[in-house]
């Protein structure tokens, strides 16, 4: 008889506790556990106050687009100076800024206006455009490029994107 008594209020407290709120994990790192590179998410996504009230997924990947247009800002400021420093690289680095400019113009507004009217595939779509974007501006060069790593983390962080929003279908 002891032995019910003891499992009865375990087995009342995980029916009345939501499964949501058993889980030891926040939001965040539950996103990004289904992402192929989890340690950027989570560090990306904690760089942001807003990711602290993010209450779903929704919000998580609109912070992730707006990460994405970030790091593509980032990217054309430094297209910019290499382009003064490194004048024979002038031509790759101006198609870099193009298809910079295309992830900013383009692919951010696209995700933002789907995520918003609840249509996330082509949110999908956008983000994973500017993940293409940034491996173009990779292929631009005849070797390795001066910006290596920021087209790896814009092509990284836009593939995070397109896995969080993926989450939504």
């Amino acid at each position: 008889m002891k032995a019910i008594l003891f499992v009865f209020p375990f087995v009342l407290a995980v029916a009345y506790f939501p499964i949501s709120q058993c889980q030891n994990l926040p939001l965040i790192e539950q996103t990004c556990k289904q992402t192929p590179y989890y340690g950027l998410c989570v560090t990306s996504l904690k760089s942001d106050p807003r990711s602290k009230t993010a209450g779903d997924v929704q919000a998580i990947a609109l912070i992730m687009v707006d990460i994405i247009k970030a790091k593509a800002g980032g990217s054309l400021q430094h297209i910019e100076k290499l382009k003064q420093k490194y004048p024979a690289l002038r031509v790759p680095l101006s198609a870099c800024k193009d298809r910079f400019n295309a992830i900013i113009i383009g692919d951010v507004p696209q995700a933002v206006e789907a995520l918003t009217k609840g249509d996330p595939k082509f949110a999908v779509d956008a983000a994973n455009d500017a993940a293409l974007e940034a491996d173009s501006c990779e292929r631009g060069f005849s070797g390795k490029s001066p910006i290596t790593q920021m087209n790896k983390l814009n092509h990284d962080i836009s593939i995070i994107t397109a896995s969080v929003v993926k989450m939504m279908l």
